[in-house]
Protein backbone atom coordinates (compact mmCIF):
# COMPACT_ATOMS: atom_id res chain seq x y z
CA UNK A 1 0.00 0.00 0.00
CA UNK A 2 1.28 3.29 -0.96
CA UNK A 3 2.04 5.96 1.39
CA UNK A 4 -0.07 9.09 1.88
CA UNK A 5 3.00 11.12 0.84
CA UNK A 6 3.33 9.05 -2.46
CA UNK A 7 -0.19 9.46 -3.19
CA UNK A 8 -0.01 12.84 -2.68
CA UNK A 9 3.22 13.21 -5.38
CA UNK A 10 1.45 13.26 -8.29
CA UNK A 11 -1.42 15.73 -7.38
CA UNK A 12 0.92 18.40 -6.47
CA UNK A 13 3.11 17.59 -9.60
CA UNK A 14 -0.40 18.01 -11.53
CA UNK A 15 -0.89 20.92 -9.64
CA UNK A 16 2.75 22.54 -10.47
CA UNK A 17 2.29 21.92 -13.75
CA UNK A 18 -1.34 23.40 -13.69
CA UNK A 19 -0.23 26.46 -12.22
CA UNK A 20 2.69 26.43 -14.80
CA UNK A 21 -0.04 26.87 -17.81
CA UNK A 22 -2.04 29.42 -15.31
CA UNK A 23 0.86 31.94 -15.71
CA UNK A 24 1.94 31.12 -19.32
CA UNK A 25 0.86 34.26 -21.66
CA UNK A 26 -2.59 35.00 -21.83
CA UNK A 27 -4.54 38.08 -22.93
CA UNK A 28 -5.95 40.53 -20.26
CA UNK A 29 -9.09 39.02 -18.80
CA UNK A 30 -12.29 41.28 -20.05
CA UNK A 31 -14.49 43.10 -18.12
CA UNK A 32 -18.17 43.58 -18.31
CA UNK A 33 -19.41 45.88 -15.30
CA UNK A 34 -18.12 49.60 -15.46
CA UNK A 35 -18.34 52.35 -12.71
CA UNK A 36 -21.52 54.69 -12.63
CA UNK A 37 -19.15 57.09 -10.16
CA UNK A 38 -15.59 57.00 -11.49
CA UNK A 39 -14.51 59.21 -14.19
CA UNK A 40 -14.14 57.57 -17.83
CA UNK A 41 -13.32 59.48 -21.04
CA UNK A 42 -14.07 59.85 -24.97
CA UNK A 43 -12.22 60.43 -27.65
CA UNK A 44 -14.65 61.54 -30.62
CA UNK A 45 -13.90 61.14 -34.46
CA UNK A 46 -13.84 64.99 -34.21
CA UNK A 47 -11.37 64.83 -32.25
CA UNK A 48 -12.74 66.44 -28.84
CA UNK A 49 -12.04 64.16 -25.66
CA UNK A 50 -14.85 64.24 -23.41
CA UNK A 51 -14.15 63.15 -19.87
CA UNK A 52 -17.57 61.85 -18.03
CA UNK A 53 -19.39 59.79 -15.71
CA UNK A 54 -21.03 56.64 -17.37
CA UNK A 55 -24.88 56.30 -17.33
CA UNK A 56 -25.43 53.39 -19.86
CA UNK A 57 -23.91 51.40 -22.01
CA UNK A 58 -26.07 49.53 -24.95
CA UNK A 59 -25.05 46.55 -26.93
CA UNK A 60 -25.74 44.58 -29.72
CA UNK A 61 -24.83 41.11 -29.85
CA UNK A 62 -22.56 41.78 -26.71
CA UNK A 63 -20.99 45.00 -28.37
CA UNK A 64 -21.32 48.38 -27.18
CA UNK A 65 -22.85 50.29 -30.01
CA UNK A 66 -24.36 53.55 -27.62
CA UNK A 67 -22.72 55.54 -24.44
CA UNK A 68 -24.68 57.42 -22.46
CA UNK A 69 -23.03 59.62 -19.46
CA UNK A 70 -22.70 63.04 -18.33
CA UNK A 71 -19.63 65.42 -18.31
CA UNK A 72 -17.77 66.58 -15.02
CA UNK A 73 -19.92 69.81 -15.49
CA UNK A 74 -23.02 67.82 -15.48
CA UNK A 75 -23.81 68.01 -19.11
CA UNK A 76 -25.91 64.86 -20.09
CA UNK A 77 -24.93 62.87 -23.51
CA UNK A 78 -25.56 60.10 -25.81
CA UNK A 79 -23.06 59.13 -28.45
CA UNK A 80 -23.39 56.22 -31.13
CA UNK A 81 -20.23 54.16 -31.57
CA UNK A 82 -19.71 55.45 -35.09
CA UNK A 83 -18.92 58.83 -33.42
CA UNK A 84 -16.50 57.31 -31.20
CA UNK A 85 -13.25 56.93 -31.56
CA UNK A 86 -11.75 55.06 -28.27
CA UNK A 87 -12.97 55.27 -24.95
CA UNK A 88 -11.49 54.55 -21.63
CA UNK A 89 -14.23 52.83 -18.49
CA UNK A 90 -13.57 52.43 -15.52
CA UNK A 91 -14.58 49.11 -13.67
CA UNK A 92 -16.64 48.59 -11.26
CA UNK A 93 -14.89 47.72 -7.89
CA UNK A 94 -15.92 43.63 -8.34
CA UNK A 95 -15.35 43.58 -11.67
CA UNK A 96 -11.78 45.44 -10.61
CA UNK A 97 -10.98 42.51 -8.07
CA UNK A 98 -11.79 39.67 -10.66
CA UNK A 99 -9.65 41.04 -12.94
CA UNK A 100 -6.60 41.55 -10.52
CA UNK A 101 -7.47 37.67 -9.48
CA UNK A 102 -6.80 36.39 -13.24
CA UNK A 103 -4.50 39.01 -14.40
CA UNK A 104 -1.31 37.28 -12.80
CA UNK A 105 -1.39 35.06 -15.90
CA UNK A 106 -1.42 37.92 -18.06
CA UNK A 107 1.34 38.14 -20.91
CA UNK A 108 1.24 41.53 -19.76
CA UNK A 109 4.07 40.84 -17.12
CA UNK A 110 6.19 40.53 -20.41
CA UNK A 111 5.61 43.44 -21.83
CA UNK A 112 7.98 45.71 -22.82
CA UNK A 113 5.40 48.75 -21.90
CA UNK A 114 3.94 47.21 -18.41
CA UNK A 115 0.32 47.51 -17.76
CA UNK A 116 -0.63 48.52 -14.29
CA UNK A 117 -2.48 45.21 -13.79
CA UNK A 118 -2.96 45.86 -9.91
CA UNK A 119 -5.43 48.87 -10.91
CA UNK A 120 -6.18 48.41 -14.22
CA UNK A 121 -7.91 51.81 -13.65
CA UNK A 122 -9.41 52.19 -17.38
CA UNK A 123 -10.71 49.31 -19.74
CA UNK A 124 -10.08 50.69 -23.68
CA UNK A 125 -12.51 50.16 -26.23
CA UNK A 126 -11.74 51.80 -30.06
CA UNK A 127 -13.81 52.01 -32.73
CA UNK A 128 -13.92 48.86 -35.09
CA UNK A 129 -16.30 48.03 -38.26
CA UNK A 130 -16.47 44.30 -38.16
CA UNK A 131 -16.61 42.49 -42.43
CA UNK A 132 -19.11 40.17 -40.68
CA UNK A 133 -21.63 42.27 -39.44
CA UNK A 134 -21.07 45.63 -41.89
CA UNK A 135 -21.41 47.59 -38.78
CA UNK A 136 -19.28 49.65 -35.90
CA UNK A 137 -18.72 49.09 -32.96
CA UNK A 138 -16.59 49.46 -29.50
CA UNK A 139 -14.70 46.52 -28.95
CA UNK A 140 -12.43 45.95 -26.03
CA UNK A 141 -8.92 45.41 -26.21
CA UNK A 142 -7.28 42.48 -24.50
CA UNK A 143 -3.70 42.87 -25.17
CA UNK A 144 -3.01 46.87 -23.91
CA UNK A 145 1.01 47.17 -24.69
CA UNK A 146 1.43 44.53 -26.71
CA UNK A 147 -1.13 45.87 -29.94
CA UNK A 148 1.24 47.81 -32.08
CA UNK A 149 1.14 45.22 -34.88
CA UNK A 150 -2.14 43.00 -34.31
CA UNK A 151 -4.62 44.25 -32.09
CA UNK A 152 -6.99 41.26 -30.31
CA UNK A 153 -10.10 42.68 -28.94
CA UNK A 154 -12.71 40.73 -26.41
CA UNK A 155 -15.69 38.79 -28.29
CA UNK A 156 -18.49 38.71 -25.45
CA UNK A 157 -20.05 35.60 -27.47
CA UNK A 158 -16.82 32.90 -27.58
CA UNK A 159 -17.38 29.58 -26.26
CA UNK A 160 -14.23 28.20 -24.49
CA UNK A 161 -11.39 25.51 -24.44
CA UNK A 162 -11.83 22.89 -21.74
CA UNK A 163 -9.98 23.80 -18.77
CA UNK A 164 -7.80 21.20 -16.31
CA UNK A 165 -9.12 19.06 -13.51
CA UNK A 166 -8.63 16.95 -10.77
CA UNK A 167 -10.12 14.95 -8.55
CA UNK A 168 -13.45 17.03 -9.39
CA UNK A 169 -11.74 20.05 -9.03
CA UNK A 170 -11.43 22.35 -11.58
CA UNK A 171 -7.48 23.64 -11.36
CA UNK A 172 -7.46 26.13 -14.75
CA UNK A 173 -10.11 27.69 -16.90
CA UNK A 174 -10.34 27.56 -20.20
CA UNK A 175 -9.37 29.81 -22.97
CA UNK A 176 -11.82 31.83 -25.66
CA UNK A 177 -12.08 29.65 -28.80
CA UNK A 178 -12.47 33.38 -30.85
CA UNK A 179 -11.38 37.07 -30.79
CA UNK A 180 -11.78 39.95 -32.78
CA UNK A 181 -8.03 40.65 -34.33
CA UNK A 182 -7.30 43.65 -36.21
CA UNK A 183 -4.50 43.58 -38.86
CA UNK A 184 -4.06 45.01 -42.06
CA UNK A 185 -6.52 47.49 -41.46
CA UNK A 186 -9.27 45.06 -41.70
CA UNK A 187 -11.43 43.32 -38.24
CA UNK A 188 -12.32 39.86 -38.32
CA UNK A 189 -13.19 37.48 -35.69
CA UNK A 190 -10.59 34.96 -35.52
CA UNK A 191 -11.79 31.39 -34.51
CA UNK A 192 -9.98 28.25 -32.82
CA UNK A 193 -11.01 26.05 -35.81
CA UNK A 194 -9.44 28.98 -38.70
CA UNK A 195 -5.89 29.32 -36.84
CA UNK A 196 -4.69 26.89 -39.30
CA UNK A 197 -5.30 28.42 -42.51
CA UNK A 198 -5.00 32.08 -41.22
CA UNK A 199 -1.44 31.69 -39.25
CA UNK A 200 0.72 32.58 -41.64
CA UNK A 201 -1.61 35.40 -43.19
CA UNK A 202 -1.83 37.03 -39.90
CA UNK A 203 2.59 37.17 -38.98
CA UNK A 204 4.05 35.93 -42.43
CA UNK A 205 5.75 39.59 -42.49
CA UNK A 206 7.69 38.36 -39.50
CA UNK A 207 10.24 36.08 -40.44
CA UNK A 208 11.44 35.62 -37.49
CA UNK A 209 8.40 34.14 -35.90
CA UNK A 210 7.49 31.62 -38.90
CA UNK A 211 10.79 30.43 -38.59
CA UNK A 212 10.08 29.44 -34.75
CA UNK A 213 6.79 28.51 -34.99
CA UNK A 214 5.48 28.78 -38.52
CA UNK A 215 5.03 24.37 -38.51
CA UNK A 216 4.65 24.13 -34.99
CA UNK A 217 1.86 26.33 -33.41
CA UNK A 218 -0.89 26.12 -31.77
CA UNK A 219 -4.03 28.33 -30.34
CA UNK A 220 -3.40 27.92 -26.84
CA UNK A 221 -0.31 30.06 -28.04
CA UNK A 222 -2.37 32.63 -29.84
CA UNK A 223 -1.29 35.30 -27.38
CA UNK A 224 2.17 34.52 -26.99
CA UNK A 225 2.41 34.28 -30.78
CA UNK A 226 0.77 38.14 -30.79
CA UNK A 227 3.52 39.42 -28.34
CA UNK A 228 6.52 38.00 -30.35
CA UNK A 229 4.82 39.39 -33.23
CA UNK A 230 5.10 42.67 -31.49
CA UNK A 231 8.34 42.09 -30.03
CA UNK A 232 10.36 40.67 -32.71
CA UNK A 233 9.34 42.52 -35.83
CA UNK A 234 7.69 45.57 -34.56
CA UNK A 235 9.70 47.73 -37.08
CA UNK A 236 8.88 45.72 -40.10
CA UNK A 237 4.94 44.69 -39.96
CA UNK A 238 2.82 47.04 -40.52
CA UNK A 239 -1.01 47.37 -38.45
Amino acid sequence: MRSRSTRFLPFCLLLSLCFTAASAQQFLPPIERFSSSKPGYLVLKTGERVEFILDDLDRKKGLIIRIEGKTLDGKRFKYEADEIQEAGLSPSDFAKFASFSESTRSIAKMQRNQVDQSGRNLVLFYNERLDDQKREALLQLVNPGFESRIRVYDDPFAAETTGVGFGGIQLTGGMDKSFYVKTNGKTIRLKKKNYDELFAPLFDTCPALMTKYGKNFAWRDFAYHVFMFDQECGDVASK
